[in-house]
């Protein structure tokens, strides 16, 4: 008797894509949003003429991660109408400032400043989308009272979790980034 192997189950790579499409369905609408204002960010600084001067200032891994968790946390209450605007602008500015900083510092320069935690700020960006998508009929349900307040927080920590690794992934290789360039 032979048996027949289980394909109702998907395993690996398959499992794995299957997952993220299930937990985060327009993830890939959100991602692309925003490389299209990266690059139209990129097309815009073009533009113009920058210097080729630098600016030193001082990076903190705990800093970088407070601001993008404070800009994540008013993203998730502005609506994901409100946060795919907010990212897409930050998409448009990095873009120019991409551009700016080959510019300035030389293209060698910008991607070794770039090269990991831009990735890993993107996908941040598009998973706080996601979880503005998921929490604004939470808090809704629960000032309607169909919902309980508790439940709306157990949401918020749940929305906030995939990105917050993101950010303080993205964090850290800022800050190594550039305690790695100034050696």
């Amino acid at each position: 008797m032979t048996v027949l192997p289980d394909r109702s189950r998907a395993t690996g790579f398959r499992a794995f894509t299957t997952g993220i499409r299930n937990r985060f369905p327009h993830l890939g609408k959100d991602l692309a949003k925003i490389l299209v204002a990266v690059a139209c960010g990129a097309g815009f600084a073009s533009l113009f003429t920058w210097d080729t001067g630098t600016d030193a200032s001082a990076i903190t891994a705990h800093g970088i991660f407070l601001h993008n968790t404070a800009l994540a946390v008013l993203a998730l209450f502005l609506t994901h109408y409100g946060a795919t605007l907010m990212m897409v602008l930050n998409g448009f500015w990095l873009g120019m400032g991409m551009v700016g900083s080959m510019a300035a510092a030389g293209v060698e320069k910008t991607l070794a400043l770039t090269v990991v935690h831009v990735p890993l700020e993107v996908i941040a960006w598009a998973l706080t989308i996601q979880g503005a998508r998921v929490l604004w009929p939470v808090l809704l349900g629960a000032a309607r009272k169909v919902h309980s307040w508790r439940h709306a927080g157990a949401t918020l920590r749940g929305v906030l979790a995939a990105p917050f690794i993101f950010y303080i992934l993205a964090a850290l290789a800022e800050w190594a980034e550039h305690a790695l360039l100034e050696r």
